[in-house]
């Protein structure tokens, strides 16, 4: 009898980088489930978390806050979907029988979070180590009071950092997933002056005003940055 919990060896890249958080249930086999079921018991439960779904070649995100699904991204095959389209993928691939499927409880602020940081308004965009001053950076967001997130990725991995209204409302890496109020291991991503950093707002229009302080940027970038989306 096959291993039914038997996870994808090549589900691609991270469609959006998330927490380790509480697992409700891990490797379930979309043999026995279907996507409208699964979607209908987590909002009757009133779930706030996150749907991981693996696939070959194919790794997603739901994202459900309070029983509503709010965000869904897929990447297939290199490929980043969001919304009707990475759902539509979703669905297909649970059907299929082919896909694996996590459930993880988070709280229903840092699903907030993480919703900014997959289709928050882009604050500041397209910045490298090389020229920022990344411990600045984040100092000057809590300043502000900022409500975001601030990601960076690096060739050692990447990190995400979640601020609510100035502080820190968690912490995480690639290398350990799990949430921590350290913000230490994300700042040293910094090292890396290759490491590609992007500011994501909870709200419409970007929270700080004017350009990026002068304190912030050492040097002026010559070429044109070849990774605009940091976690696209």
């Amino acid at each position: 009898m096959a291993d039914l919990k038997k996870r994808p060896s090549d589900p691609g890249e991270d469609a959006l980088l998330v927490p380790s958080g509480a697992p409700v249930y891990d490797s379930l086999s979309s043999r026995f489930i279907t996507f409208d079921r699964l979607a209908s018991t987590l909002g009757q439960g009133g779930y706030s978390g996150y749907v991981r779904i693996l696939g070959p070649g194919a790794n997603g995100i739901l994202l459900f806050r309070n029983g509503k699904m709010i965000d869904c991204l897929l990447r297939d095959r290199g490929e980043l979907r969001q919304s009707g389209p990475a759902e539509a993928r979703a669905r297909s691939l649970m059907e299929s029988g082919e896909a694996i499927v996590d459930i993880v409880d988070l709280q229903a602020e840092l699903v907030d979070s993480l919703h900014h940081l997959a289709s928050g308004a882009t604050t500041y965009p397209e910045m490298y180590a090389s020229w920022v001053n990344f411990e600045g950076l984040v100092a000057f967001l809590k300043e502000r009071a900022f409500t975001g997130t601030i990601s960076i990725k690096s060739n050692s991995g990447g990190g995400v950092l979640m601020l609510r209204r100035g502080e820190l409302d968690g912490a995480f890496t690639t290398s350990s997933r799990e949430l921590s109020n350290d913000e230490a291991d994300v700042l040293a991503l910094a090292d890396d002056p290759q490491a590609r950093i992007e500011v994501r707002s909870a709200q419409t229009e970007p929270v700080p005003a004017g350009k990026v302080p002068e304190k912030l940027a050492e040097t002026e970038p010559d070429a044109e940055p070849v990774f605009s989306q940091v976690n696209r």
